[in-house]
């Protein structure tokens, strides 16, 4: 592996929560505390099955998920469908215990979050202990299963998009105040570490794409890493992607779940805008920026954010995408299982990423800044 890039900026860009991490093994110490350095011995189904018995009192017919690294499951029983998921063995039980008291913590809002909820086992407990064929203990968790629509497989209105964002202040809202000793965990996904992904570009052999990727690292490098220790941070659920997100387009709230809660950290609250933008910038190659522009825009009707804080979503966005299309480069190219599951959510991020760039930063900015001036989670559709 090459040696992690290492500069001020990249000192100051891990201070907003409390660990500074550099030196030429930075990228292999996020790597590995994200669980995604190395791999373990999945569990097969028979074996989910003995353990969702001893533990839980629930059988049913059970179907694997494809994930990036948990063993995950859809149970089908008698008494509904669940959720099964075990965490890898490289993931600490601290980690797994963040992500079950965010949700808990949700749980206890109401429906007013409609976030997955944890399924209490047989003695009450809300996780479980098994050990996988290679002798490792893994955190085992039950959880609701959400019936509904992904929002990645429907074609959202601008009102509806302006809904998303609505949704994702008030789950923002909901976790604001919320603490744990383990919630500056290293998270490979957190913009807070991007600087150190930069040498994943030799990994990059299309000569544009490492010198549009070198534009994107150098511009937060000077824009944004400078920004962290002024940037409201709090805990943020990371992930807020069209994958995770379950919506009914025939109901007034269109929003009807949020799931995956693997992502929790906590880090600047705009870099949790900033997922959700990557995942929408340049999709419509016609206006690269409109839909993540409505997402902002219902985001900021809810809970408002400074337009000094907005306007970074300029390189965050592309930041966030281009992590995305880096870090799944360098797991196929490490762990070829996970091949198909990383292509599958990554094989246009380059070409998005060139339409998003495609827009004149200032452009964007001044985009991003005018979605406060008349937000509305319930606009006139675009025509």
């Amino acid at each position: 592996m090459p040696n992690a890039f290492d500069s001020d900026a990249t000192a100051r860009s891990n201070r907003g929560n409390g660990r500074v991490i550099t030196g030429s093994n930075a990228f292999d110490q996020i790597a590995r505390e994200s669980a995604l350095h190395s791999v373990g011995e999945r569990l097969t189904g028979q074996q989910i099955e003995v353990e969702l018995l001893r533990h839980y009192g629930l059988t049913g017919e059970l179907s694997r998920i494809p994930t990036e690294k948990d063993d995950t499951f859809r149970l089908t029983s008698d008494v509904g469908r669940f959720l099964v998921k075990i965490a890898p063995a490289t993931e600490s039980a601290q980690v797994v215990n963040l992500q079950s008291a965010v949700m808990l913590h949700l749980e206890k809002r109401g429906s007013a979050i409609p976030a997955q909820r944890l399924i209490r086992g047989l003695f009450g407990q809300v996780e479980s202990t098994v050990v996988d064929p290679g002798g490792n203990a893994r955190v085992m968790r039950v959880m609701t299963y959400l019936d509904g629509d992904l929002l990645s497989s429907v074609t959202p209105t601008t009102s509806q998009f302006q809904r998303v964002g609505a949704t994702l202040a008030r789950l923002d809202s909901a976790l604001t105040g919320f603490r744990h000793p383990d919630e500056s965990r290293l998270l490979i996904w957190d913009l807070k570490n991007f600087l150190h992904m930069r040498p994943l570009l030799e990994l990059v052999t299309d000569r544009d794409d490492v010198a549009m990727a070198t534009w994107v690292f150098d511009q937060f490098s000077a824009v944004v890493a400078p920004r962290f220790d002024t940037l409201e941070t709090q805990m943020i659920h990371g992930d807020f992607s069209p994958f995770n997100v379950v919506v009914d387009p025939k109901t007034d709230e269109f929003v009807t779940g949020i799931i995956d809660f693997g992502d929790v950290v906590r880090s600047p609250l705009v870099f949790e805008l900033g997922v959700a933008v990557a995942n929408q910038i340049g999709v419509d190659q016609r206006r690269p920026w409109d839909n993540a522009l409505d997402i902002v825009r219902g985001y900021r009707a809810v809970r408002p954010l400074p337009d000094r804080d907005v306007v970074l979503l300029a390189i965050a966005g592309p930041a966030r995408l281009l992590l995305r299309a880096l870090v799944f480069g360098w797991r196929a190219a490490v762990h070829p299982h996970s091949r198909d599951y990383g292509l599958s959510h990554s094989a246009l991020d380059w070409a998005r990423l060139r339409c998003a760039l495609s827009v004149a930063t200032p452009t964007v900015e001044t985009l991003l800044a005018a979605t406060g001036a008349t937000a509305s989670p319930t606009g006139k559709d675009r025509q």
